[in-house]
């Protein structure tokens, strides 16, 4: 526990040291988000950074299936974002970028820094306009309205969307087998200042050995 702290405290840290402005902080409301655009709940301005908090579910134990949040947000300032899930408690994280019209852009399942990091981060240049972010369960992946995967989930680890996929429309549960109930998430975006990038992925390095063994833990 001491270094999923350190790497909290890290990451809290550089989101305000780099921030150009005071992040703009949002909670996932009773009635949760949507998990296509037209559903998405807008959180506002990133250009000083995003703090995302919220909750997906399984749909065991009696709770309602959820398994993909999706949000909107603006950038009013250009530049290289590093988005990443520091501080969730959801064993294997997937994170998505989509542009205005729902089309992919970038993605994430495990940050390739150690055997056993599932957690997700990638950094992108985004110019102005609005955007749309989703974080799912592993496993659970978006498609256009023809069933054309948007991203290589099952070919790669991350990277651009698959040429020639249309915009978002559904999301298909590959694995069909999560068994995380309730796990909360969170999902944090700034503009790194020079260094910070490589401390951040750094903190999320901290992450792995601790990821390692709830991931031991859940599947034993």
């Amino acid at each position: 526990m001491k270094s999923w702290g350190l790497a909290g405290a890290m990451a809290a840290a550089l989101v305000s040291a780099s921030a150009f402005a005071a992040p703009t902080v949002y909670t996932e409301g009773l009635l949760g988000t949507g998990a296509l655009p037209g559903a998405a709940d807008n959180v506002g301005a990133a250009e000083g950074g995003l703090k995302i908090s919220g909750r997906l579910t399984d749909g065991k134990g009696g709770n309602a299936a959820n398994l993909v949040d999706m949000y909107k947000f603006n950038v009013g300032y250009a530049g290289t974002y590093f988005f990443n899930t520091q501080g969730t408690s959801i064993v294997d994280t997937q994170l998505f970028l989509f542009d205005s019209s729902g089309k992919g852009l970038a993605w994430n399942n495990d940050v390739d820094l150690a055997s056993g990091n599932t957690q997700s981060a990638f950094s992108t240049f985004l110019g102005l306009g609005d955007y749309y972010i989703a974080l799912s369960f592993w496993g659970v992946d978006p498609e256009d309205e023809f069933a054309t995967p948007v991203f290589d989930t099952l070919g790669t680890n991350d990277g651009p969307a698959n040429a020639g996929a249309g915009a978002v429309a559904n999301w298909a549960d590959f694995y069909g087998n999560t068994s995380w109930d309730l796990d909360d998430y969170a999902i944090n975006a700034y503009v790194p200042e020079p260094g910070a990038l490589a401390l951040s992925l750094a903190a999320l390095a901290l992450m792995a050995g601790v990821s390692r063994r709830r991931v031991a833990s859940r599947k034993s």
